[in-house]
C-alpha cells in the first residue's frame, strides 16, 4: 500500500509541473499547426479559375439544384427553376468556374451595378470539396475580381433556412442589412472606398434573382 500510494503522489506531482508539460504541449501544437496549414495551402494553391463556357451549363445546373434545390423548395414552395436559372446563365452574367486539378469543383456568378455594388448571385462548391478553406479561398478570389472592377460593396442574399450558408456568410465578414420576404436575408460587405468608377459587366436579367 505505501508503495502504491507513493506512485500516485509522484504521478500527481509530475502532472502539476507547469513548465515541462506546458512546453511539451505547446511544442506539439506548434509542430502540428504548420503541417495543417501547409496541407491547406497546397490544396488551395491547386485551384484555378476560368470563365464559364456553354458546355459548363449542365454541370452548373446539376450542382446548383443538388446543393440549393431543397432550400429553394422550402423557401418558395416550388421546385428549383432549372429553365429560369439556365436563362440567367445564358444572359451573359459573369460566371467563373472553379477547377482543381483540371476538373470543375464549383463556380460563382455575379452582377455588377453601375453604382459599384456587386450582387453575388451564386457561389456553389461541390460537397466533396467543401473543406480545407477552399470556399474562403474562392471568396477571396471573387473579392479581388471585384476590386479590379472598382466594386466597393458585395451583396448576397441567403435564405433563412440555409443555416450553413448563413454561418459561412457571416464568417466571411458580411453584415446583415435587411430581410426580404418571404425568406431571404440581404448581407453586404464593404471591400473598398466609393471614389472609383464602377464597371458594369453583363446585363441584369428581368427574372427575379433572389432564389440564387
Amino acid at each position: 500500500m505505501p508503495a502504491k500510494s507513493g506512485k500516485v503522489v509522484r504521478k500527481r506531482r509530475s502532472t502539476r509541473k507547469p513548465g515541462p508539460v506546458s512546453k511539451a504541449r505547446t511544442s506539439s501544437r506548434s509542430k502540428a499547426q504548420p503541417k495543417n496549414q501547409g496541407t491547406k495551402t497546397v490544396k488551395t494553391a491547386s485551384l484555378s479559375f476560368r470563365p464559364r463556357i456553354p458546355a459548363d451549363d449542365p454541370y452548373i445546373l446539376n450542382l446548383t439544384e443538388g446543393e440549393l434545390g431543397q432550400v429553394h423548395s422550402e423557401s418558395f414552395g416550388e421546385p428549383f427553376p432549372r429553365e429560369q436559372f439556365l436563362g440567367y446563365l445564358q444572359s451573359g452574367a459573369p460566371t467563373v468556374i472553379v477547377e482543381r486539378g483540371g476538373k470543375p469543383i464549383g463556380y460563382y456568378s455575379y452582377l455588377v451595378a453601375p453604382d459599384g455594388k456587386m450582387h453575388v448571385s451564386a457561389l456553389v462548391i461541390d460537397p466533396s470539396h467543401q473543406s480545407d478553406g477552399i470556399g474562403t479561398h474562392v471568396m477571396q478570389h471573387l473579392e479581388e475580381d471585384a476590386k479590379k472592377q472598382r466594386v466597393h460593396t458585395l451583396e448576397v442574399f441567403v435564405q433563412q433556412n440555409n443555416k450553413r450558408s448563413l454561418a459561412f456568410t457571416k464568417k466571411l465578414g458580411f453584415t446583415e442589412v435587411y430581410q426580404l420576404p418571404p425568406n431571404s436575408i440581404c448581407f453586404q460587405k464593404v471591400i473598398a472606398g466609393t471614389n472609383g468608377t464602377s464597371v458594369a459587366v453583363g446585363r441584369f436579367p428581368t427574372d427575379d434573382l433572389q432564389a440564387w
